[in-house]
């Protein structure tokens, strides 16, 4: 564990990307700003235990059980919006510029 002093207003890096500034000291409470990519989740220890314990327990769902459930309510689609899904053409944006080019070229 690295161990580091600062005072307030000064900062530690981690690596490019994440800044940790000091912003102040009041009856043992040290208050932190952090400065980090959207892609690095920060969490306060506490939080992020619960995540993990919430994921564990997500993983820990019995297949039997889920197939049971998904039998006793099945999804039920409307049979114009299965229609319309059926009878519907995924074409690019590139594909559409194409054939708008072709209309206006006639």
């Amino acid at each position: 564990m690295l161990v580091l002093s600062r005072k307030i207003g000064e900062v530690i890096t981690i690596g490019s990307t994440v800044k940790i500034t000091v912003l102040g000291y009041n009856r043992g409470v040290v208050r932190l700003g952090i400065e980090a990519p959207k892609s690095i989740p920060v969490h306060r220890k506490e939080v992020y235990d619960k995540i993990i314990e919430i994921n564990r327990l997500a993983a820990k769902t019995e297949i039997e059980k889920l197939k049971d459930a998904m039998k006793n309510n099945p999804v039920k689609i409307n049979k114009n919006i299965k229609d319309n899904l059926s009878n519907q053409t995924i074409v690019s944006s590139k594909e559409k510029e194409n054939s708008e080019k072709n209309k206006e070229g006639e």
